[in-house]
C-alpha cells in the first residue's frame, strides 16, 4: 500500500497540540519571534505569521530564526517538557516554510529535526507535505506520505489532498489514482478536493476513461462534481477526440443544475 521512492526521509512522530496564532504585526518578523521568547506571558505565541517574512529574505536569517526557534525550547517547558517545546519550535519553523513555500528549508528542519533526536508528529508532516506540494515536490510529498505509515501516524484527508495535489501539478495521473485508491483501503472517504485534484490530473495526461471513472465514483460516493471537475472531464474527452463522450458530461451538467463555464464550450 505505500509507496517507497528514492526522496525518502526516515521519521517518528507522536501528536501535538495546535500552535497559538498571536503575534504582533506591528514588529518585524525577528522582532515578534524574540518578543515572544522575552515575555513570559507571551513564551508559546511564536506565531506562524512571524517567520514567513524572515524565512524568505535569505540564508542569514533563516540561520538567525533557526536559532531562535531552538531557543524557545526553555521558554516553553508547559508544552510536553523539553522534547515537546523543541518539536513545537520546530513545527513552528516548517509551517513558516509552507506559507513560504520554501520546500527546501522545510526538508532541511525535518533533517535536523532527527539529527536532534526530535521525532516528528503529525503536524511536522502534514506541513512538510504541504509545502513539497506547493514547490511541486511530488517525490518528497510521497515520500514522506509514506513514512508517517511506517511511524505508525495516520494521515488525514488533507494530507492526502496535499500528496494527490503534488501529483497533479507533474502530472502525475498513476500516482494520483494510487494514492485515491489508498484512502478507500484505509476506509479513509476522499472529498471533493480529492477528486477534483484527481480528475484534473487524469485531464492533464488525457487519460478520460480514467477521469469518467472518478466522476462516477463521486457520485456513487454523493459527491457533486462542480463546474471545474466537469471542465476537467470535458477537456480530458476533448484531448481524446471523445465528443460523444464530452456532449454527454454537458448534458449530464445541466440535469445536475452546475452551470456551463467558457471552459466548457466545446
Amino acid at each position: 500500500m505505500h509507496i517507497v521512492l528514492d526522496a525518502g526521509l526516515p521519521a517518528r512522530v507522536s501528536r501535538q497540540r495546535p500552535l497559538p496564532r498571536s503575534v504582533d504585526h506591528h514588529l518585524c518578523p525577528e522582532q515578534a519571534v524574540e518578543r515572544s521568547i522575552a515575555t513570559p506571558s507571551r513564551r508559546s505565541s511564536v506565531g506562524y505569521e512571524a517567520l514567513p517574512g524572515a524565512l524568505h529574505c535569505g540564508g542569514q536569517r533563516m540561520r538567525k530564526m533557526r536559532t531562535v526557534a531552538k531557543g524557545t525550547v526553555g521558554a516553553q517547558r508547559d508544552w510536553g517538557g523539553e522534547a515537546g517545546a523543541r518539536r513545537l519550535s520546530y513545527n513552528v519553523g516548517i509551517s513558516a516554510c509552507q506559507k513560504a513555500a520554501q520546500w527546501q528549508q522545510a526538508i532541511l528542519l525535518l533533517e535536523e529535526m532527527r539529527g536532534a533526536n526530535t521525532e516528528l508528529d503529525v503536524i511536522s508532516y502534514s506541513a512538510g507535505i504541504s509545502t513539497c506540494d506547493k514547490g511541486s515536490q511530488w517525490q518528497r510529498a510521497l515520500a514522506l506520505l509514506s513514512e508517517m505509515w511506517e511511524a505508525q501516524l495516520e494521515p488525514d484527508v488533507i494530507i492526502y489532498n496535499s500528496g494527490i495535489s503534488a501529483c497533479e501539478k507533474a502530472a502525475q495521473w498513476q500516482k494520483a489514482v494510487h494514492l485515491l485508491r489508498e484512502m478507500r483501503e484505509v476506509k479513509m472517504e476522499p472529498d471533493v478536493i480529492s477528486y477534483s485534484a484527481g480528475i484534473s490530473t487524469c485531464d492533464k495526461s488525457a487519460q478520460w476513461q480514467r477521469a469518467l471513472a472518478l466522476l462516477s465514483e463521486m457520485w456513487e460516493a454523493k459527491l457533486e462534481p462542480d463546474v471545474v471537475i466537469y471542465s476537467a472531464g470535458i477537456s480530458a474527452c476533448e484531448k481524446a477526440a471523445q465528443w460523444q463522450r464530452a456532449l454527454a458530461l454537458l448534458s449530464e451538467m445541466r440535469e445536475a443544475k452546475v452551470q456551463p463555464n467558457s471552459a466548457t464550450t466545446l
